[in-house]
Formats: structure tokens, C-alpha cells, sequence
């Protein structure tokens, strides 16, 4: 016994060292973190399960993450939102913030997934990636994992088909009979899956495919001898009564239409934020000002859509026309065609660049405008300022399955995925069910759940690790602003111009273009003091009694540069440099001259310039 515990006590420290992980690890074939908190990413999680992964993470790592409900749902479920950020280096609210959402559709649980891995991702890393350490030590990620969680519960929990249930549980008539989700689709089997229901019939337009998995109509001309099939409709029972089966399903208001933002009845049903979930999210949302960009996790398709600003009304300026030869295009430098006006012109660049990036990132996605009609994704950016991505996951054709590279999926492309990558395991194969109410019948013949838009469980990683990906570079790109060059003139007695660069390296601006129409930012600041003299208001202060002292300095309106007094508000666009110019009246050459930047998303800095250093 004393020999099997030595021994035991061996293997363990030798498994501890292969875990041992570096801080700041800078090896690629090393650890970043992930053994501190281990989670198996191929599998979908209950509500259950993920909320209690959300508090074990915050209890992990308590300086760097809180977990707090933003309201519940209509059956009561709380809505949580993780808040993430570096709390030694600020307030969540004093950094620049993003917001990310999953499953605002309840059969969409791949978003839940995704985000939860980006939370994952930013915790058990901050310690070991530089590029974590410092985009958490200076910006905020809040993370809602499901959005729609009491139509997620029932997708994971439940026997469900991949389109259902889409909606939260809001009681809807939908058959007009006055009864409310009383007809459902039910697991007449018991086989965990929601199928078709077949009945042999003679005269039926459908037979079994050759491999015996699906039901397959017989085309005109097709010579058929065998059994031939009748398409009854979707798994259930005729519970009201009415003759037909699960007309009136579970589920009320479309979530993504709900919101205010191009709000239709004809979408909406009712009014925006009628539901709980959407007036929780939207309301939080508001409350945190400084949520600069917004992304949604949707399925299906492999898009990246996007809110655009407003198309152009004003007549196209007259160019000239130019010839590019040679011209290659290239798919990650998209640029989205439409034309914008002035005001909106940077956030046209900014989602164009950011878009064009994550197209590089996530390799197999397409770039698409968004639709309005009260989306989420619209609401975010015209109503709270925040660039806002939807992106679409999964769905087919897949990268997986699409051999020839021509964008679809054959049958046979199809029958040979599900055979060589997913061992077979891929439909409910056709079976005889004893039914209460029909007799015999066959169910059957559909792919299981999470085939089509979801993940099969063995790819579930591989998607997230990639929206992280393209998370983290937005996140990065958020807006870091900080002086640069200067230099010192004397222009004439006594009378000093100095010009500093204010400098934004980040593609995002410290706010955006709508933000600024809707007047919903705290202006960029810098405050300027003089150790001795005093710093002479800008031009268009000048009143009558210093017109010659401004005299001296009119000239500066023909260079690219704000003219500054003691303070100055501004906001500065992504990938850019602003000049400031300041006018000192002072006998001292030896005079100090201070500037204290504080932008609320870009962060703070200042710099101290003796008048004399560059004379």
C-alpha cells in the first residue's frame, strides 16, 4: 500500500508539472491559462449549468469579474450579465465598454456558447496574454450568455425540432380557436428528438431513400413498386381536437423584433419592449453609457451583419471619371457600396474596417447589412451610439461539408459528411410507432437538432474560439488616447505657440458619429495651465481690445489645428491625429506649460512642456 500511494504521489507531481503554466506566457505551444479553469466546450449546457459555470468563474476570479441579474424573464428565470474588467485599474463604467449577447432566439444556443467561451477566454487568460492583460486593465466586456432563456431551457432540455421553440413563452392563439398553446409539438417516441410523422399509404408521394434514412418524394416518372408514404406533419398529437396536429406551439413575439428602433406591428405584434427580456437588455444597455460597441450571436448562415448608417439623400458629388487597372479584389478589404453624408462618415469607415478584419478572422463568413424593423442590432447603434454586429453562426453549406468549394451542399456532399466526419450519427432514422390516435405511423427521416443550425458537439469549440478571436480584436481596437509630438515657436515678444498632438491609434473613435448626433457622449478634454503668464483665449474669443494680440496668430487657421485655451472639448476619430495649438503670453522662457487629456472611452494622459525645450 505504502509503495502504490509513493507511486501515486509521483505521477501526480508530474502531471502538475506538464500543467504548470508561465504568467505572461509567450510560448504558442504552451498553456495560456485554460487548465486554471477547465471546461468541456463540446457539449451545449442547461440554464442550470451555464448560470452555475457564470457564478464558479466570478468566484475564480473575483477581481476581474461580477455576475449580477438584469431582470428575469416572463417564467421567472433571471437574466444574467457578466461584467468583466480589471476593478484595480477602475470602474466598469470609466472604461470604454462592450456588450455581448447570445440566443436572443431560443433554438440559437450556439450563441450561448460562444459568448460563455469569450468569458472563459478573457478570465483565464488575463494572467498570462499581454494582449488580455491590457485590453481588461483598460475597457469593460459585459457578457449576457442567453438572452431568450426560457426558450433556451427548453431547447437544450427538451425533445425540440432545430427550428423551435424560437420565441420567449408569451401565450399566443396561434390557430384562432381561442386557446392558447394548447396544441404542441410532443416526443410521440421518446427518442429525445422531434421528427415527421409518415403513414404507409398507396397513394403517397413519398418512399424511403435507398440508404433508408429519409423519406424522399417520388418525382414524375419515377417508377416505384415499393411501400409508398404519406406526409402526415410534425411529431404530436391532436390535443384540442381540431384534426390537425401541433398547430399552436409554445412560443409568443418574435424578441428581435421588439425593440424600438423601425418598431412595426406587422413584426412586433404589440409594442416595443413588450417583453420582459427585451425591455431588461435594452434598459441596462442604456444605463451604461460608455458600451461603445455591441455584438449579437444569432444562427444561421456564417454572417457578419452590421449596422450602417443612413444611406445618402443628398445628389452624388460630380467626379471625375478614373480608371484603375490591374484592379484585384479582395474580400477582407470590404467596403460597404452605400453612400452616406458627412456626419455619418466615419462610422461608415470604422464599420467597414472592423468588418473587413473580422471577414480575415473568421475566414468562411460573409459580409451583410442588416435588417431594422425593431432588431436588436438597429436599436444599439440608432438609438445608444454603439457600432453593432449580428453575427450569424454555423449553418450550412459548411466549410465541412462543401468539398467542391462551390458555396452548396449536394446530397451526396451531405451523405458523406455525415458518414466520414459525424461516424453516421446524423438522422432519426425512419421507425414504426404505435400512435393513440393515428395507429401505426412512421417517424422519421430529418437530420437530429444540432445539425443544421446548430453544431454537432465535436465543432461547438472550433466556432467559439473564433468569434473570441474577432471579439478580441474589437476589443483592442477600442479607442487609446494619448499626446504626442510637440513643438514650441516664438512668434513674436513675450508670445509663445505651442502645438501638441492628441493621438488615437485604435480604428474606433472615442465616440461614434450617431452618438454625437444624439449628443449621448461625455466630450474628449484637455486642460491647460501655465506655470507663469497665461495662455491667450482662442480666435473665436477675440474681442475688439486684443485684436492685437490675435493679430499675431491668425495665421494658425491656415494649418490643421484647433486653436486651445485653458480647456478644450472634442471628440477624436479612430486612426487619427488632432493639433492642438496654444497661445502663451509670458516673460518667463523658462515657464512650464500643462495639459491634462481626459477622454472617458480613450482614457488619460498628460505632458509637461518647458517653453524653452524646442526654441
Amino acid at each position: 500500500m505504502k509503495r502504490y500511494i509513493i507511486l501515486s504521489m509521483i505521477l501526480l507531481c508530474s502531471l502538475t508539472s506538464v500543467w504548470a503554466q508561465s504568467k505572461k506566457q509567450d510560448n504558442m505551444g504552451k498553456p495560456h491559462g485554460e487548465t486554471d479553469f477547465v471546461i468541456n466546450w463540446k457539449q451545449y449546457y442547461t440554464y442550470n449549468e451555464w448560470v452555475k459555470i457564470m457564478f464558479d468563474l466570478q468566484k475564480k476570479y473575483p477581481s476581474l469579474c461580477t455576475v449580477e441579474s438584469i431582470g428575469k424573464s416572463r417564467m421567472g428565470r433571471d437574466q444574467y450579465v457578466m461584467t468583466i474588467t480589471a476593478k484595480n485599474t477602475g470602474k466598469d463604467t470609466d472604461k470604454p465598454g462592450v456588450w455581448v449577447d447570445g440566443a436572443i432566439h431560443g433554438n440559437e444556443v450556439n450563441g450561448i456558447t460562444c459568448s460563455l467561451y469569450l468569458a472563459w477566454y478573457l478570465l483565464t487568460r488575463y494572467d498570462y496574454d499581454p494582449r488580455v492583460f491590457e485590453s481588461l486593465n483598460r475597457s469593460t466586456v459585459y457578457i449576457l450568455p442567453g438572452f431568450n432563456v426560457d426558450g433556451n431551457e427548453s431547447y437544450v432540455s427538451f425533445p425540440n425540432t432545430e427550428n423551435n421553440p424560437r420565441e420567449p413563452f408569451r401565450p399566443v392563439d396561434d390557430d384562432n380557436d381561442g386557446l392558447y398553446d394548447e396544441d404542441l409539438t410532443e416526443d410521440v417516441d421518446g427518442d429525445g428528438e422531434l421528427s415527421v410523422m409518415y403513414a404507409e399509404d398507396a397513394g403517397g408521394d413519398y418512399r424511403l431513400s435507398k440508404d433508408k434514412l429519409r423519406f424522399v418524394r417520388i418525382t414524375e416518372g419515377d417508377w416505384w413498386e415499393g411501400t409508398r408514404f404519406r406526409r402526415i406533419g410534425n411529431e404530436g398529437y391532436d390535443n384540442d381536437g381540431d384534426g390537425s396536429l401541433a398547430e399552436d406551439d409554445l412560443g409568443g413575439i418574435d424578441p428581435n423584433r421588439n425593440f424600438p428602433w423601425d418598431f412595426t406591428k406587422r413584426d412586433g405584434k404589440t409594442y416595443p419592449l413588450s417583453e420582459p427580456e427585451t425591455r431588461n437588455v435594452f434598459t441596462f444597455q442604456a444605463s451604461k453609457k460608455n458600451i461603445l460597441v455591441a455584438f449579437n450571436y444569432h444562427n444561421v448562415g456564417r454572417l457578419i451583419m452590421y449596422a450602417m448608417p443612413p444611406e445618402s439623400k443628398r445628389p452624388a458629388p460630380q467626379r471625375r471619371p478614373q480608371t484603375v487597372a490591374g484592379a484585384v479584389k479582395d474580400k477582407y478589404a470590404f467596403a460597404d457600396p452605400r453612400r452616406v453624408d458627412a456626419e455619418y462618415q466615419h462610422d461608415a469607415d470604422v464599420i467597414n474596417k472592423t468588418v473587413s478584419s473580422g471577414l480575415y478572422i473568421l475566414k468562411t463568413y460573409e459580409p451583410e447589412i442588416g435588417n431594422e424593423y425593431g432588431e436588436h442590432l438597429y436599436s444599439s447603434y440608432y438609438l445608444l451610439g454603439a457600432y453593432s454586429y449580428l453575427i450569424e453562426l454555423w449553418g450550412s453549406p459548411t466549410p465541412f461539408a462543401d468539398t467542391n468549394g462551390d458555396g452548396n451542399i449536394s446530397d451526396e456532399e451531405f451523405k458523406k459528411w455525415a458518414e466520414l466526419d459525424l461516424g453516421g450519427n446524423v438522422w432519426v432514422v425512419p421507425h414504426k410507432v404505435k400512435h393513440p390516435q393515428l395507429g401505426e405511423i412512421w417517424i422519421g427521416g430529418t437530420p437530429k437538432k444540432h445539425i443544421g443550425r446548430t453544431p454537432p458537439g465535436r465543432y461547438i469549440e472550433q466556432e467559439a474560439d473564433k468569434q473570441a478571436m474577432y471579439v478580441m480584436y474589437c476589443i483592442e481596437q477600442l479607442p487609446k488616447v494619448n499626446f504626442g509630438n510637440y513643438d514650441v515657436k516664438k512668434i513674436a515678444d513675450n508670445l509663445y505657440e505651442v502645438e501638441v498632438e492628441v493621438i488615437n491609434d485604435r480604428v474606433y473613435p472615442t465616440a461614434s458619429d450617431r452618438s454625437v448626433l444624439l449628443k449621448r457622449y461625455t466630450p474628449d478634454k484637455i486642460k491647460a495651465s501655465i506655470s507663469s503668464g497665461s495662455i491667450v483665449n482662442p480666435l473665436k474669443q477675440e474681442t475688439a481690445s486684443d485684436a492685437p494680440v490675435n493679430a499675431l496668430y491668425r495665421s494658425q487657421y491656415k494649418k490643421e489645428a484647433t486653436a486651445a485655451g485653458e480647456d478644450v472639448e472634442f471628440r477624436i476619430k479612430g486612426n487619427s491625429t488632432q493639433v492642438f495649438r496654444y497661445t502663451v503670453l509670458t516673460t518667463n522662457t523658462n515657464a512650464v506649460l500643462d495639459l491634462s487629456l481626459n477622454s472617458a472611452n480613450g482614457g488619460k494622459d498628460t505632458i509637461r512642456i518647458k517653453l524653452s525645450d524646442k526654441l
